[in-house]
């Protein structure tokens, strides 16, 4: 009788330290306490902050990474979290897509040394972005699929034709209205919803 229940109770914890691998083995993302945005808010300065022109809780925080290149903030990004999507790199430009932001890499456009890191809610690309600034970087299908939107590209597309004002084609091409619409977006992340500022913030 001992035999057939030690056995059992060896067959009841293996199938739990399988089940438990399982689990650990399909958890996706970061390996880390924190997420990829507290390690950019960590790691890089923060420079601005601007404000979508549909909803103010939208923002995309625009961060300088110095002394990087956009293949060495790439790795970084990657190392500490797993993106869902990450483009090519074209014409100076790369994207990594995680469950609720866009990271956009350009070079500083002040210095570049360093490299322009772009941190935007989803809400703010699908309200706020030219579909033109993905072009060769994200094809228009998965983008509908990454904003939830059918046929965003189509239908982003028409909105900027109409208004060109109304379309944002990244921080270093826009300025104007997008770098303080309604006077909200603020130098040092003044409508920031991320803790902290990374080195050299308040400066």
């Amino acid at each position: 009788m001992k035999k057939p229940l030690l056995c059992v109770m060896l067959s009841f914890l293996l199938f739990l330290s399988a089940c438990g691998s399982g689990v650990q083995g399909s958890t996706a993302g970061s390996i880390f306490k924190d997420g990829i945005a507290e390690f950019i808010n960590t790691n890089y300065i923060l420079h601005d902050v601007v404000t979508s022109k549909e909803r103010s809780e939208d923002i995309s925080e625009i961060f300088i990474a110095e002394n990087k290149s956009i293949d060495e903030v790439a790795t970084e990004l990657q190392a500490h979290e797993t993106p869902r999507e990450i483009s090519e790199k074209k014409n100076d430009k790369q994207v990594l897509v995680y469950n609720d932001s866009f990271i956009i890499l350009t070079p500083d456009e002040n210095n570049p040394e360093n490299t322009m890191v772009e941190m935007a809610t989803t809400n703010f690309v699908r309200d706020n972005y030219s579909p033109d600034f993905f072009d060769g970087l994200l094809v228009m299908w998965l983008l509908d699929d990454l904003l939830d939107v059918d046929d965003w590209g189509k239908n982003q597309r028409n909105k900027c034709y109409s208004n060109n004002d109304d379309c944002y084609q990244g921080y270093g091409s826009s300025g104007g209205s997008y770098k303080h619409f309604g006077g909200s977006s603020t130098v040092r992340g003044g409508t920031s919803t991320v803790r902290g500022g990374g080195p050299g913030t308040g400066k």
